[in-house]
């Protein structure tokens, strides 16, 4: 029911957003969305709080453009379409960040948003977990749920409670509840004691009927010290057990549980993939399932047909829920490209099958690098699916406004990709090694430089995110010139060229690499909790001290002081693409842990 509450907080969320007073209009109830012109007065029909919001955020749009209020009448696609922020790769997002988040979410009529935690809660009996991880207290969580309602948006906690679980599980204290480094214990009292701790901690917290329970990539499950204790089991029937035990538990508390879906396709596919169309979950298994939601994630296919199968066998197990993805994980900046090359075909899908709730997950694999802010224009792609249909205009105008982000430094971010692929050129050239030839170059360098060019010219702006992503292009590009000469020169015996780089290229380089992490640590300071930035800092500060290294041991060689360059003597090698997309592997080759 819109009360005057309502109205006001959607009011209030899009002046938040606009930095200007909401347009003035009549209020009614009613359903989707309408706007029309009466009398010379324009009115705002909406069926709740945050398609209100929506109402006043496309006039106060329209009213910047210089262009009337148009008239439209809108319905969701989606009975429920959101966003699932990622709080656990390092980045946990303040109260005050969350808070903005939903406002934008808010004004383009999102109502759900997923708070991917791991161990970023509290559980009382468990002082252990989240320690040092910048979890969120009871009250920070209320904080949130009291912003969410009041907009109408449903705040809903994606937690684990089988595999992701090794930041946890790395303390002595938790050893009991181990089956592998990051797996629990399926058929322990201990874990069961967990799981429930967990789910009444959030059930005091939160107002949402639904909870994600995860249980994805679990792949070991029953295998590690369940196997010493039990020996070989029918591993879908340790899956149903377990999955059982946890909707049980939720709905004790008033949860309606969902979950990934991936472990079942996995054990049902001889190549263990998700993805093997010839994967079969057997329908004595499926008859043994609880009545909860079946999450299937994709955000890596451009074929329609792939989500249809997919959509056909999750329909099998019971309802279907679809997570896509806004790319914030191929790191420091969002891949633009590959979220509207995946997410055009599943959308369309998922409208097809009528799937009754849809979300994109904003994920920071590998340390988080990405700020999720530079990824909110990207929303609209759901929003308008949502409100407009498959077929939907005005994605990036929304967009842009909504963020104040213009449409051009969006497209100048998205050069930061050759393509739609998930190659990961500019991360590479950003982290790897000055000397050791670790760069994982899924496209010719040249090309991809001149393309850093043009963005940066594009890239106009004094916003800390156009800051931040200008500093991007400009290390990927000076880290990339000079990958491009360095070995070449050295083994031509090229004195003079590397006498300037020991004085110019190098000291420019580091310069670069230093105003880099300053600005990602003005974003990261604005945005998250502090605890998690050591990682990127200790990245940064590995990456300066190894140009550093890299100066000093060219000026060693011009000297005379050794005979050789031993990391530019190394072959580059193209054999293992894949592998040096991640930090660690973009360092070094080499164990940084010992013993291995």
């Amino acid at each position: 029911m819109l009360t005057q509450e309502k109205i006001n907080a959607a009011r209030q969320a899009v002046e938040r957003v606009t930095g200007q007073a909401a347009p003035d209009a009549r209020v009614g109830e009613g359903p989707g969305l309408t706007l029309r012109i009466l009398d010379g007065k324009t009115e705002i029909i909406a069926e709740d709080a945050n398609a209100l919001a929506r109402g006043y955020f496309l006039l106060a749009e329209a009213a910047d453009a210089g262009r009337p209020p148009e008239e439209l009448r809108q319905e969701r696609h989606f009975a429920a379409c959101g966003i699932m922020l990622d709080m656990s790769r390092n980045a946990v997002l303040t109260v005050g960040a969350v808070c903005r988040v939903l406002d934008r979410m808010a004004a383009l009529g999102m109502n759900l948003l997923l708070l991917y935690m791991e161990d970023t809660y509290t559980i009382p009996e468990y002082p252990s977990f989240g320690r040092l991880r910048g979890r969120y207290t009871p009250e920070e969580l209320r904080q949130m749920d009291d912003h969410a309602a009041a907009l109408d948006i449903d705040l809903v906690p994606c937690i684990q409670t089988l595999g992701h679980m090794a930041q946890f599980l790395q303390w002595d204290s938790s050893a009991p509840l181990r089956d592998q480094r990051d797996i629990l214990l399926i058929d322990s009292p201990d874990t069961e004691k967990l799981i429930e701790a967990a789910i009444r901690s959030l059930r005091s917290c939160l107002r949402t009927r639904r909870i994600h329970i995860g249980m994805d990539e679990a792949e070991g499950v029953g295998l590690g010290r369940y196997y010493l204790q039990h020996g070989a089991q029918d591993r879908f029937e340790l899956m149903n057990r377990h999955v059982r035990l946890v909707a049980d538990i939720c709905r004790k508390y008033g949860f309606a549980p969902m979950m990934w879906s991936d472990m079942y396709f996995k054990l049902g596919s001889a190549r263990q993939q998700y993805y093997d169309p010839e994967a079969h979950v057997p329908d004595e298994v499926i008859a043994g399932l609880p009545d909860i939601g079946w999450c299937y994630w994709d955000y890596y296919h451009t074929d329609p047909a792939v989500y249809d199968h997919m959509l056909r066998e999750h329909e099998r197990m019971g309802k279907a829920v679809f997570a896509g993805g806004i790319w914030t994980w191929s790191g420091f900046l969002p891949n633009i490209k590959r979220t509207a090359a995946t997410m055009s075909p599943g959308l369309r899908v998922c409208a097809a099958h009528r799937v009754d709730t849809v979300f994109a997950t904003m994920w920071g694999d590998d340390g988080a690098e990405t700020d999720p802010f530079l990824a909110l224009p990207q929303l609209t792609v759901f929003s308008e699916a949502c409100w407009q249909g498959t077929e939907a205009e005005g994605e990036e105008r929304l967009g842009a406004y909504l963020t104040g982000i213009p449409e051009k430094a969006s497209r100048a971010i998205a050069e930061f990709y050759l393509s739609e692929r998930d190659f990961r050129t500019g991360k590479s050239l950003i982290w790897c090694d000055p000397l050791l030839p670790t760069a994982a170059l899924n496209e010719p360098l040249a090309p991809a430089l001149d393309r850093y060019r043009q963005a940066l010219d594009r890239l106009a702006g004094e916003t800390p995110e156009i800051r931040y992503a200008r500093l991007c292009f400009r290390l990927a590009l000076q880290k990339g010139e000079w990958l491009m000469e360095a070995r070449e020169r050295y083994l031509a015996q090229d004195r003079a060229w590397l006498a300037r780089a020991v004085t110019h290229t190098l000291p420019a380089l580091r310069d670069t690499c230093d105003a880099l992490m300053r600005a990602h640590r003005t974003l990261w300071e604005r945005d998250c909790k502090r605890a998690g930035w050591e990682v990127l800092n200790l990245r940064y500060g590995g990456q300066i001290a190894r140009l550093s290294e890299a100066e000093e041991q060219i000026r060693r060689w011009l000297d005379g002081g050794i005979d050789r360059i031993a990391e530019l003597d190394e072959e580059p090698t193209d054999d293992r693409r894949y592998a040096a997309s991640f930090y660690h592997a973009l360092a070094t080759p080499n164990s940084t842990l010992s013993g291995i």
